[in-house]
């Protein structure tokens, strides 16, 4: 995992669980950086920019189904990983269906967010 050339970008309003998310990778030598809102993510990140991006469903806001929306509009070509605390039954299959390639529940393990993105970067190369 730590040979991961990648870049992740986590995308959540709750500022403590976005930074410690990103402290995690960080010390598992994935390269991390934090946004606290769609639009800080958008107005930060290019279109063109490599890597993958972690994002929360429920913000205030530009939510994360629609920052995904709008990831194709503006030709992102990044796989995103979708993670919500909230237990709307739809949730899993929404993501999946806007393209997302994976899906976690919050609170996750640090195992299955770790195993979720070994999954998810094997599968693109």
């Amino acid at each position: 995992m730590n040979n991961l050339p990648l870049h992740f970008y986590i995308v959540d309003d709750d500022r403590s669980f976005g930074k410690s998310l990103k402290r995690l990778l960080n010390a598992r030598g994935i390269a991390a950086d934090y946004f606290g809102s769609a639009q800080f993510f958008l107005d930060s990140v290019p279109p063109g920019q490599r890597g993958y991006a972690i994002v929360d469903i429920h913000m205030p806001g530009c939510d994360g189904f629609a920052l995904v929306d709008k990831m194709h509009e503006l030709n992102y070509r990044m796989p995103v990983i979708m993670i919500t605390g909230q237990t709307r039954a739809d949730s899993r299959d929404l993501a999946l269906q806007k393209g997302a390639v994976g899906f976690l529940q919050k609170p996750f393990s640090e195992e299955s967010l770790l195993d979720l993105i070994k999954q998810s970067t094997s599968d693109a190369t």
